[in-house]
């Protein structure tokens, strides 16, 4: 019965939570974008080339509601447990978790091109593409720092708050460790939901999640995360299936499965 209870809890925690994110991202980026678009060419039909603005805004929205509701588990969590709701201990050396990055860098690249290659022509792989290049529309130099912005800064605060935060401390109450980091990833792909991220962030929020619990800090999470997100728009890296490309991505690869391993709380 109290597994059962367990199950029941964990679930509706889940639907809760990608409700949530889901309802945001609908309403903003319903909104904003159009909004962008009527202001800068005059038709709100432009909407889809502005899609970086409605997802920072949503971003913002969400850091706001998050600001309260973090307050408010926060002195639930002191009474309780005598520690901070989300876990924010110091970090000395962050050099490793750079690595970390670095190998989430290689193994995101070289897993992006494998599921380009395998899923070539296919109508999947179009509308991920199709997204993709709606978001990162650059139509001028505003669009640019629109979308630095939201890639390297607000999705790593944000999400990482979210999923390494909120969503795994939730998730703990009722479940083990190792299937708490396994679902916070799980629910981590499922949200990034089109065929080129969500096998990569499902295997990203594995490192992501254990960052967290090993380093007791989410501030970790967010250095890994931010890493990867600036590494991933620089164009010279992905050299695509060539020999050399499989040389960068698996130097990259080694990088951060030596810095994970010798990833721990002492020496962070």
């Amino acid at each position: 019965m109290e597994k059962t209870k367990r199950f029941i809890k964990t679930f509706l925690i889940i639907i809760g939570f990608l409700i949530f994110n889901i309802f945001i991202d609908a309403i903003v980026g319903l909104f904003v974008p159009g909004f962008i678009s009527n202001i800068k060419t005059g038709n709100i039909l432009n909407s889809k080339d502005f899609a970086a603005y409605g997802i920072l805004a949503g971003q913002i929205l969400k850091m706001i509601i998050l600001t309260f509701f973090i307050k408010k588990r926060n002195k639930a969590f002191v009474a309780k447990l005598n520690r901070r709701y989300i876990q924010i201990e110091k970090i000395d050396k962050p050099i490793k978790l750079v690595g970390v990055g670095l190998g989430t860098v290689g193994f995101g690249i070289m897993f992006t091109n494998i599921i380009t290659k395998v899923f070539a022509g296919s109508e999947l792989l179009k509308s991920a593409n199709d997204l993709m290049e709606s978001v990162f529309k650059v139509n001028g130099p505003l669009d640019g720092i629109i979308i630095i912005f939201a890639v390297v800064f607000g999705a790593p605060i944000v999400e990482e708050i979210l999923f390494r935060g909120v969503l795994f401390e939730e998730l703990k109450k009722e479940t083990s460790l190792k299937m708490t980091i396994f679902l916070t990833a799980l629910v981590f792909g499922i949200y990034h939901f089109n065929i080129l991220q969500t096998p990569n962030t499902f295997f990203m929020g594995l490192v992501l999640g254990y960052v967290y619990y090993k380093t007791k800090s989410i501030k970790s999470s967010i250095i890994v995360h931010a890493v990867n997100n600036s590494l991933v728009m620089v164009p010279i890296l992905d050299q695509g299936l060539s020999p050399i490309g499989i040389v960068i991505y698996v130097a990259l690869i080694s990088i951060g499965l030596y810095s994970l391993k010798n990833l721990n709380k002492k020496t962070i």
